[in-house]
C-alpha cells in the first residue's frame, strides 16, 4: 500500500516543500505562483515547467533535494498533512483479513515511521519498505528516486523477496500509474485510488480496480 496521496494528503504540503525549495536556489517566486499551477498529478517537474522555469541538471537535483528536504521538515508534516477520511477505519478494517504492507518513494525509514506514530498509522503495518531500506537489503549505497517506475520497481521486488509471497496473493494500492505500472508487470493486482495523482482516465488503463478513495 502506498503512503502520501492514498493514506494522506499532501497537497498542501507539496506545494509548500514546492515553494521553498525554488525560493531556496533563488527563484523570485510567490506561494500563490506556486498554488495557483498545482493540481493533482502535476508532480515537481510539472510545477517547474509550469511557472516556465528552465533548470540545468544540477539545478534540477538540487530542486528535488530541496523539496524533499523541505517535504519531510518536522513543522511541515505537522502542519500541512492530513489524514485522509475514514483511512484509520479501513485499516483497522484490512488487518481482520490481510497483511498490509507500506511502499513509500520516501527515503529515510525513520522518519516515515515518525510520521506514521504522529497519525496513530504504524501498528497497522507489519512491513514498512523505503528507499533505504530496499538499498540495505540489495547492498547499494541507495535506490535513486528518478527513474520513477524504476525505482518502484526495486521497492516491490524488496517486498516480495522479504516476504516470500506470491505476487498474484499481493494486491497493490496506489493513486498513481506511475506506482501502479511497475506492479502489474510484476504480476500483482492492482487497485487505484482517485485520492491522489492519478485521474480516472489514467488509472482505469492500469488498474485493476478503480476506487473513489481507500
Amino acid at each position: 500500500m502506498d503512503l502520501d496521496g492514498t493514506l494522506l494528503d499532501i497537497s498542501e504540503r507539496s506545494v509548500y516543500a514546492q515553494y521553498e525549495a525554488l525560493r531556496h536556489l533563488g527563484y523570485d517566486v510567490s506561494l500563490t505562483d506556486v498554488k495557483q499551477h498545482y493540481r493533482v498529478g502535476i508532480g515537481l517537474l510539472g510545477i517547474i515547467k509550469a511557472l516556465d522555469i528552465t533548470m540545468t541538471e544540477t539545478e534540477l537535483e538540487d530542486y528535488i533535494r530541496a523539496c524533499f528536504t523541505s517535504f519531510n521538515d518536522r513543522t511541515n508534516v505537522k502542519n500541512f498533512t492530513k489524514l485522509l477520511s475514514g483511512v484509520a477505519e479501513v485499516l483497522n478494517s484490512l488487518t481482520q483479513h490481510y497483511q498490509l504492507i507500506l511502499v513509500t518513494s520516501r527515503n529515510s525509514l525513520s522518519l516515515v515511521e515518525e510520521e506514521l506514530e504522529w497519525f496513530k498509522l504504524k501498528h497497522f503495518f507489519s512491513l514498512i519498505v523505503t528507499r533505504e531500506v530496499a538499498a540495505k537489503f540489495y547492498e547499494v549505497e541507495e535506490i535513486p528516486i528518478l527513474p520513477f517506475q524504476e525505482q518502484r520497481t526495486q521497492l516491490y521486488g524488496c517486498v516480495l523477496e522479504l516476504t516470500q509471497l506470491n505476487p498474484r496473493e499481493i494486491l497493490c494500492v496506489g493513486d498513481s500509474i506511475d506506482e501502479l505500472e511497475p506492479a502489474k508487470r510484476l504480476h500483482m493486482i492492482t487497485i487505484g485510488v482517485l485520492t491522489g495523482r492519478g485521474t480516472k482516465e489514467e488509472l482505469e488503463k492500469t488498474a485493476d480496480y478503480v476506487v473513489h478513495d481507500l
